[in-house]
């Protein structure tokens, strides 16, 4: 990013360098989930991304149909050892919840 000042009238610029080098992305490894989780939370907190909750298995109908079962699971991934850790379950199951961070 490069801020420009322009003196004449006191507005500051800024130009973006959208060229991104994609071979410095890489995968990382799979959350110890099954493919059909999902509906988790997750933030970051240093070098550890959180990922809590979700659901497992089939969407629900309308009518409540299904066989999706709300997780109370918490798991950490240590960007630094490239690992995930299961913690211990949190004391409420919860889907579609939000996690902050700092």
């Amino acid at each position: 990013v490069n801020n420009n000042n322009n003196n004449n009238n006191n507005k500051t610029t800024m130009s973006v360098d959208n060229e991104v080098d994609l071979t410095l992305w890489e995968p990382l490894p799979s959350i110890p989930k099954p493919d059909d989780f999902r509906g988790y939370a997750a933030t970051t907190i240093r070098d550890t991304v959180y990922i809590s909750g979700g659901l497992l298995g089939s969407a629900l109908t309308s009518r409540g149909e299904g066989k999706s079962v709300v997780q109370n699971t918490l798991f950490a991934y240590n960007m630094e050892t490239r690992q995930w850790t299961e913690l211990p379950k949190m004391k409420y199951c919860r889907w579609g919840h939000r996690l902050v961070g700092q």
